[in-house]
């Protein structure tokens, strides 16, 4: 009886801060009833979900297959791409001092020539803005939510996320530790899911997911964000973190991430110079 008053508390919780975040992020629209009570549906499903993946991910361990097995392949396929070069790749030459960055093959920005401290910054900014947004399109991802494969609007959000690089050191700080533990990949991922979080208590999170999902319409909208809040409350307040990240170290294919952190090392050797 007191284990289910308890789940019954946390559960409405969960659907509190749901139902809060969707009026935060629509502040100019009135939620009537049914609103409400599709929040809460959504709220309600997405919790449900999570504790039966973290139930699974604690029973079956290693075996990410097992862990997600409830959710449609589909949904799982784009689990494994999620770090898939959602944004662009960024090829160094050091010794022409050069860095390229592409996308689909084709040019996206300018090449950047590697021959002056401001250079060197804009670059490593640029590919520390790609981890950011990476790291919220993999949560995004395993949400359930599939981001648009759009250049223009990564231009938008990449640009949201440097204008923040110049203010917030935290952000900076939680790239560099990830950077730190690329050999350690269960370290790295948990890593990775510690950037969100931050983002998401200082705002930078909304900035992100609003410009990737700009062309959603307004009650959608409502539902994904309600979704997205009900995930991440869950996730921090039953300690969900290490478990999710046994799930991206065994399902999801981080090749090109890694590539990306390693760029920052290298433009971080080619400064000290």
């Amino acid at each position: 009886m007191a284990s289910k008053t308890t789940d019954k508390l946390f559960h409405s919780f969960i659907t509190k801060a749901a139902i809060e975040t969707a009026r935060e992020q629509c502040p100019n629209k009135t939620l009537d009833k049914e609103t409400v009570e599709g929040i809460r549906q959504k709220a309600d499903s997405t919790a449900k979900e999570l504790s039966q993946t973290l139930h699974k991910i604690r029973k079956e361990g290693k075996n990410g297959e097992k862990a997600v097995s409830h959710l449609t392949p589909e949904r799982i396929a784009r689990m494994k791409k999620a770090l898939d070069m959602k944004t662009y790749q960024i090829n160094i030459n050091e010794r022409e001092k050069k860095a390229q960055i592409k996308r689909n093959g084709k040019e996206m920005y300018p090449t950047i020539t590697l021959g002056s401290s401001g250079n060197l910054k804009q670059a490593s900014d640029l590919q520390t803005a790609s981890i950011v947004v990476e790291a919220i399109i993999l949560v995004l991802e395993i949400i359930g939510i599939a981001i648009p494969d759009d250049e223009e609007e990564v231009k938008k959000v990449i640009k949201v996320v440097i204008e923040e690089l110049g203010r917030d050191n935290t952000l900076l700080q939680d790239v560099e530790q990830i950077r730190k533990d690329q050999g350690d990949f269960p370290a790295m991922a948990k890593d990775i899911f510690m950037l969100v979080v931050d983002c998401f208590e200082d705002g930078l999170f909304w900035k992100i997911v609003k410009a990737l999902l700009s062309d959603m319409p307004w009650y959608d909208w409502i539902l994904t964000s309600a979704k997205i809040a009900a995930f991440i409350t869950m996730l921090v307040a039953t300690g969900g973190l290490a478990d999710i990240a046994v799930l991206v170290t065994e399902l999801v294919d981080a090749t090109f991430f890694l590539e990306k952190l390693s760029n920052l090392g290298t433009f971080s050797k080619m400064k000290s110079l």
